[in-house]
């Protein structure tokens, strides 16, 4: 009789020890749906028609968490940041240490540029507080630039609307990590 309780109470051990573990797993490797691309989509600071543009023609999303999201929209901005770079050298005839009329540009996306690898060390450390802080320092950098193109006579549109880009994909993100990721309701709603 007490070979046969300790038999049953040490499978009934295992049986919640794992149902305890696979929860958690699929808590936090819990896919993409589409409702939650809608949710993202659809905040008010983001440019809607963009925003599902970049995630829904990608049929890859489907098949990621929210960190991988993170990463993949992350590096598609990086590759725009990094384009939108050698066109900007290219346009301004750019020299090292000589001034050109995009110097300031050139600088903040070549930050902006370095922010990713520091970025992922942060989000693979679950370190939500410095992710968000590199994100936002992007996005502010990418305004800079903005400002200084818009003064420029005449405006160069093709940059503005680059600039443009790279900060929606910046305003995506922090959607993606606050409400998703850190999961900070106040930012949801």
């Amino acid at each position: 009789m007490v070979a046969y309780v300790d038999k049953n109470f040490s499978l009934a051990c295992f049986l919640v020890l794992l149902l305890f573990v696979d929860s958690s797993y699929a808590r936090f490797n819990t896919l993409v749906t589409k409702d939650q691309i809608h949710t993202i989509c659809t905040k008010q600071e983001i440019n809607s028609s963009f925003c599902f543009q970049v995630l829904n023609t990608n049929p890859e999303i489907a098949k990621l968490d929210f960190p991988s999201l993170f990463k993949f929209v992350l590096n598609y901005q990086a590759q725009n940041i990094s384009d939108t770079l050698k066109q900007f050298k290219l346009s301004g005839g750019y020299m090292p240490d000589v001034e050109s009329q995009y110097s300031l540009c050139i600088e903040l996306y070549g930050y902006a540029f370095d922010n990713r690898d520091i970025t992922l060390r942060y989000l693979a450390a679950k370190d939500y507080n410095s992710v968000n802080t590199r994100v936002s320092g992007t996005l502010e950098d990418i305004f800079t630039c903005t400002d200084d193109l818009s003064t420029m006579k005449p405006i160069p549109q093709f940059f503005m609307t680059e600039s443009n880009l790279i900060k929606e994909l910046s305003k995506i993100l922090l959607v993606i990590l606050e409400c998703f990721i850190s999961k900070r309701k106040e930012f949801c709603n």
